[in-house]
């Protein structure tokens, strides 16, 4: 992996960190600057491809407002002066208050920091405190919990395969632009094109006609919030004509079949065409594609998710998966076994049926501690309680990520300490008490963190691109001092300033079964794992063999709002969007391509009915706030639909969505999509 000298310059090989693609890419360098990243065509799963994010990689490193030296409030000051502080502060805290009085938020910018996370895992197990937050319970929480409450296991997460399957069904997702939500893709528009021309087809259900709708074969644009009414009558038509038999009598249980057919039969195609506002030619010719292809894949995403019944919907899908044979077989969908982060060999017992939940924040009983977290939802609440006085966040900026920003500023503010880990300058770091200037991706060395949905089986391996810049420090460092400070081992036995970010990866690695020096050979291009298997999981994973078609909660929520079928349905709602050049709320883009500004999108006959043309003003109101955005006519999305992106704090869409209303008990996720709103011009 050394670098090739080119024209005064060097080329290193490394692998993006900005999502989990994790594509491989050539970096050149002329000394500590970042000079262009292109795509590595001699990577084995990402080809040469690389997205804008990637490409802006080089801006967003010499960003004029990266974070360079650490700071007290609003002074700089030395890292032991910082430390020293922070260190004493969230003693004091501890010794008046109790271990809980002290949490951390684990955001987005740490996910793809393997050493980052882990060494933060550790820390706050080390401080046995509750007060562990990440956005799961922002945007995945009911993947997660679906997964568990069918098969036992949170971790089991399912892969697409496109060399494999005959079918892909993809409900509220966008990979051509967020390059996969359950599956992590690379070059997605050439995956999808190579994977129709070899014969399989692509449906696609959302409200927008999203870049990958544009490539489907059918693209049902359903009305936001009903994509479990839509699952829920498919599994009633299979179940009476398509299943798979065999798997059916081998691996579900006789009294969850006929839960199952009981709590959908109500689902007949004109009340489910009529709920969902879609020709029932066009649902016919779905369930026809996945009758002829028998298995099938099918994604749910953030659009589906984030709303009111994103649970119900995650579930169904599991159901639709397990019923037609589609799960952990070959033309369906599999589970990665992982490497440096293994599933297979190490699985926990299963889950009970009702799934693992421990008592909540005592501000919050309704809602649960759950995968060894509180929700986001309940973090202001434990704040303005007292309860949480001592926070650490590290990579994120709640003030776009939360409900209610104006009221989590101020809680964020009343914080006795609020320590922030970030790599560039934003509204967050001018409330903070402590300011850790972080290295960004190509100062550190790393593995991919997310195994479980990697396009294939194996790892790869980055050294750092160049050395970190002004007094910029990776987070294992930065928490491995600071537990010094507190007499908490953090690096398990190693000094931060005698090992660098390298051995720590290996050390995990070889902890983990892989061989370590191995993976470090491998570098960028990757160690390749063993062929794709299926079979095992049945064997291996799922209790006594059998699918948990009917968890009981999930089956009186669709009861409940199965009774309500044929009711009117608001006007007017809101969904998500996701952006090309913008990660949550960091943006990669460059003088060139600037990202597009957070439009309010809106269809052509709402714009008119509204009296609003391109470039207005425009309110969005709900019952929880308002938001001023600008108006962007965009003829993709059907009538009553408005789309807005999040992680942008001027127009935050996070003003439109509350921790006290539509929360759900099972997740602690806040609904942010299929929200009524009503648009008035500015």
């Amino acid at each position: 992996m050394r670098p090739v000298e080119r024209g005064g310059s060097e080329e290193h090989l490394s692998f993006c960190r900005i999502c989990a693609a994790a594509c491989g890419i050539v970096v050149a360098t002329r000394g500590r600057e970042v000079l262009e990243v292109r795509g590595d065509p001699d990577h084995p799963v990402s080809r040469g491809y690389t997205c804008p994010k990637g490409r802006a990689i080089p801006a967003f490193h010499h960003r004029p407002d990266r974070l360079d030296v650490p700071r007290l409030g609003a002074d700089p000051a030395p890292w032991p002066t910082v430390l020293d502080d922070l260190a004493a502060r969230i003693a004091a805290v501890r010794a008046e208050h109790g271990n809980d009085a002290v949490g951390a938020y684990l955001a987005t910018g740490l996910a793809y920091d393997v050493n980052g996370w882990m060494t933060a895992e550790r820390f706050l197990g080390l401080l046995r405190t509750k007060q562990r937050y990440t956005p799961a319970t922002i945007d995945n929480a009911a993947i997660l919990r679906a997964a568990e409450l069918v098969t036992g296991q949170m971790q089991c997460s399912t892969v697409w395969d496109p060399e494999d399957s005959r079918l892909l069904v993809v409900f509220g997702s966008n990979p051509v632009v967020s390059h996969g939500y359950g599956t992590a893709l690379s070059d997605p528009i050439t995956r999808i094109r190579e994977f129709r021309r070899a014969g399989g087809a692509l449906w696609v259900l959302d409200p927008i006609r999203t870049e990958t709708a544009a490539l489907a074969d059918g693209h049902l644009a359903i009305r936001p919030g009903t994509d479990h009414l839509v699952l829920a009558w498919l599994v009633r038509e299979l179940l009476a004509e398509g299943a798979d038999a065999a798997e059916l009598a081998t691996h579900t249980d006789p009294a969850d079949l006929a839960t199952l057919r009981r709590v959908v039969a109500p689902c007949t195609l004109d009340r489910v065409a009529r709920a969902a506002d879609v020709p029932a030619a066009g649902l016919r010719d779905l369930l026809d594609a996945i009758r002829r292809a028998g298995r099938i894949a099918a994604f749910v995403g953030t659009g589906v998710v984030m709303h009111p019944h994103g649970l119900v919907a995650a579930w169904l899908r599991w159901v639709l998966l397990a019923i037609t044979g589609s799960f952990d077989r070959p033309g369906g969908m599999r589970v990665n076994p992982g490497t440096c982060f293994p599933f297979r060999g190490r699985v926990p017992r299963p889950s009970p049926p009702e799934g693992w939940t421990q008592p909540g924040p005592p501000s919050r009983p309704d809602l649960p501690r759950w995968a060894g977290q509180y929700p986001c939802a309940a973090m202001v609440d434990e704040i303005e309680a007292g309860n949480l006085r001592a926070l650490v966040i590290l990579g994120g900026n709640p003030l776009v990520a939360f409900p209610d920003p104006d009221r989590t500023a101020a809680a964020l503010a009343s914080l006795d300490v609020l320590a922030v880990a970030d790599v560039v300058d934003h509204e967050l770091v001018g409330l903070a008490t402590h300011v850790l200037p972080a290295t960004a991706q190509m100062e550190r060395a790393d593995l991919p963190m997310v195994e479980g949905i990697s396009l294939t089986t194996g790892t790869q391996y980055t050294d750092a691109v160049v050395p970190p810049a002004a007094e910029r420090r990776p987070v294992w460092w930065i928490l491995g001092e600071l537990g010094r400070r507190l007499d908490l081992d953090v690096l398990d036995g190693l000094d931060p300033d005698a090992t660098d970010g390298r051995a720590l990866l290996v050390r995990l690695a070889d902890r983990a079964g892989a061989d370590g020096a191995a993976v470090v050979a491998a570098g960028p291009r990757g160690l390749p794992g063993p062929p794709p298997e299926f079979g095992w999981v049945h064997d291996e994973v799922l209790p006594d063999g059998r699918f948990r078609l009917a968890p009981a909660a999930l089956v009186e929520r669709l009861d409940a709002e199965l009774a309500s079928l044929d009711a009117a349905r608001p006007a007017t709602v809101l969904v998500p969007r996701r952006q090309l050049r913008s990660m949550n709320s960091a943006r990669y883009e460059s003088a060139a391509r600037p990202e597009d500004p957070p439009w309010v999108r809106i269809g052509a006959d709402d714009a008119a009915a509204g009296g609003l043309a391109d470039g207005d003003p425009v309110d969005l109101v709900g019952a929880h706030g308002r938001v001023r955005g600008v108006v962007r006519i965009d003829p993709r999305l059907r009538p009553g639909v408005v789309s807005l992106t999040h992680g942008w704090i001027a127009t935050n869409v996070s003003r439109l969505t509350s921790v006290t209303d539509a929360v759900d008990p099972l997740t602690g996720m806040v609904c942010q999509s299929a929200i009524p709103v009503e648009l008035r011009p500015a």
